[in-house]
């Protein structure tokens, strides 16, 4: 009998927003990271491939442990982008966001919002993943 890697945490109550890759795409070029917005990858063993320049890899399995920890660092950001590899609903992109939005929510947190990166990381690379300045192959 296998457990969902989730199941072990709460549901998250947020629903966040989404972007396209063409909107994030606007973004990077025109916006400063870590000031106006940061992406963050929660893939783990599906790291690979290839992945948005200047992301944070904090995988979904473990995010949840350490939200105070994110939010502190990460709130000061006006948006943060989550992904994972398609973005499913239900999947690690929109939960962790959530958990961030509900994060935020819980301690009055209006500097940072979570959006989820509509398709993830295969709508990037089907869109960017030519342009090495946007995307980083590994």
């Amino acid at each position: 009998m296998s457990t969902d890697w989730h199941a072990a945490f709460p549901s998250p109550t947020s629903t966040p927003g989404s972007i396209t890759a063409d909107e994030l795409a606007v973004i990077m070029r025109e916006k400063v990271l870590m000031r106006d917005y940061i992406v963050v990858d929660v893939r783990r063993t599906d790291f690979e491939g290839a992945f948005i320049a200047g992301c944070l890899n904090l995988p979904a399995h473990s995010l949840y442990p350490t939200l105070s920890t994110v939010v502190a660092l990460l709130s000061p950001v006006p948006l943060v982008v989550f992904h994972c590899n398609s973005c499913k609903a239900g999947g690690r992109g929109p939960r962790t966001a959530g958990w961030y939005q509900d994060a935020l929510d819980a301690k009055g947190v209006k500097t940072s919002r979570a959006v989820v990166l509509e398709g993830g990381i295969k709508a990037w690379v089907e869109g960017f993943g030519d342009d090495e300045e946007l995307t980083k192959k590994l």
